[in-house]
């Protein structure tokens, strides 16, 4: 299972995810965890063995978990002399505090993510402050603890280029991961169905070149479908995000919920840690993907879409997936030859950090 804490609730990511989330105006939640990190090691415990699941992967969220050092170090600590199951530990941040992160917090780490605020990486036309920080504050920490991976996560607002984030940090970051903007409601949605194309079709491209010259570029979106694609196994259950599964999100309050984005929302709460959790009606069986030709390839996408939005725009999402799916369909044939001579690239599709994701944005 996959349990995302929120460590505080005090948002000062910087980024259009977390901020439209994560509002404490919104979600009414305690800045601090209210709970003991006993109760959580119990709920872990019982969620693992109820599940007969053998590995849980807990991810310090929400706000900035970097400004909770206590909070993280008290969880890991709870954690120590697991048995019956393996756990591992995530931190997603904006990254501006990582550089501050205690070392016996980072040596436990197996992930980092790294949120990123597009509109803060200019300043003027130039690299900003915000930017130089974000990078050192990784050199910082690859330099501490080489191992560790660094995962980019992008939202793809309208005034965000996806081509331009990609090309500019990827490099900086061993995964990179984008989103949609995936509100319920958006203005100029025609004009970010156009951008977004022209985007992922400029992305792609550059991304087989570097293919061709047998080097692999790490975004998880592609190498997702890609797997999809050649995998022979049947359709999905549940949504890939984890949503009614696998995933689920522990607010300050010891409340648990489906969806990061909707801790808000009642209709998303699954039950606390105390009391334990009940997912209910949210299989991927009970949507429109069901009968759709697509569904293996993105998995329903995001659960709390088809629980919230309506049809309308749902279809922005599907119609944006499928251009890519074709975009990657019609290079399938080159694709397959590269693999057979590319085992990097064959290991590259499977690797398990890939699951760390949503898979489609």
């Amino acid at each position: 299972m996959e349990y995302n804490v929120f460590v505080t609730n005090d948002c000062n990511m910087n980024c259009t995810y977390c901020s439209v989330l994560l509002d404490n105006k919104k979600t009414g939640m305690p800045l601090d965890m209210q709970y003991d990190a006993k109760d959580l090691r119990k709920f872990v415990d019982a969620t693992q063995k109820a599940n007969k699941d053998d590995f849980a992967t807990i991810i310090f969220f929400g706000g900035e978990p970097t400004l909770d050092f206590d909070g993280m170090q008290k969880i890991i600590q709870e954690f120590e002399n697991v048995r019956g199951y393996e756990v591992n530990f995530i931190l997603h941040t904006n990254g501006l505090l990582l550089g501050q992160l205690p070392d016996k917090i980072l040596k436990k780490l197996d992930v980092i993510y790294i949120s990123i605020n597009y509109q803060k990486v200019y300043t003027n036309g130039h690299i900003s402050d915000y930017f130089i920080n974000m990078v050192s504050n990784i050199n910082q920490v690859k330099a501490k603890q080489k191992q560790i991976v660094i995962m980019g996560r992008l939202t793809i607002t309208k005034d965000a280029s996806l081509y331009t984030q990609c090309a500019l940090l990827g490099n900086i970051f061993d995964y990179v991961y984008w989103q949609m903007d995936n509100r319920k409601e958006m203005d100029g949605i025609e004009e970010y169905k156009v951008q977004y194309k022209k985007d992922i079709s400029l992305l792609f491209d550059y991304w087989l070149s570097f293919l061709r010259q047998r080097t692999i570029l790490y975004y998880v979106p592609f190498l997702g479908i890609i797997r999809n694609y050649i995998d022979n196994g049947p359709p999905p259950k549940y949504y890939y995000c984890g949503y009614g599964n696998y995933s689920i999100f522990v607010q300050t309050n010891g409340t648990c919920f489906a969806c990061c984005e909707a801790v808000e929302s009642s209709g998303h709460k699954i039950g606390d840690i105390y009391n334990g959790i009940k997912f209910t009606n949210m299989s991927l069986e009970r949507t429109r993907c069901s009968d759709c030709p697509h569904v293996k390839l993105c998995g329903g996408r995001c659960g709390r879409m088809h629980k919230d939005f309506d049809s309308v725009r749902i279809n922005h999402f599907c119609e944006l997936n499928i251009f890519t799916f074709n975009l990657i369909k019609n290079a399938m044939p080159e694709i397959k030859m590269m693999m057979q001579t590319n085992c990097e690239f064959y290991k590259a599709i499977h690797d398990y950090h890939l699951e760390y994701t949503e898979l489609i944005p």
